[in-house]
């Protein structure tokens, strides 16, 4: 699970244009990915954790660091 307001702010600075799936799995979150028909042909990928539990998840792949 992940909170409205942290959502926000990992997708602030993405670009408009930027495409997401959701994905069930061996993992479960939201895809993203810029320039290209499928993320596997993307210039840039980002993956945000967001499994169904009561537990915040914090885990992230591809978003800029601050610090």
């Amino acid at each position: 699970m992940i909170k409205v307001k942290e959502l926000k702010k990992l997708i602030e600075n993405l670009p408009d244009d930027a495409k997401c799936y959701a994905y069930e799995g061996e993992r479960r979150g939201i895809g993203i990915w810029n320039n290209g028909d499928s993320v596997f042909d993307a210039n840039k990928t980002w993956w945000i954790d967001a499994g169904e539990c009561s537990n915040e998840e914090t885990y992230t792949e591809g978003f800029e660091t601050n610090g």
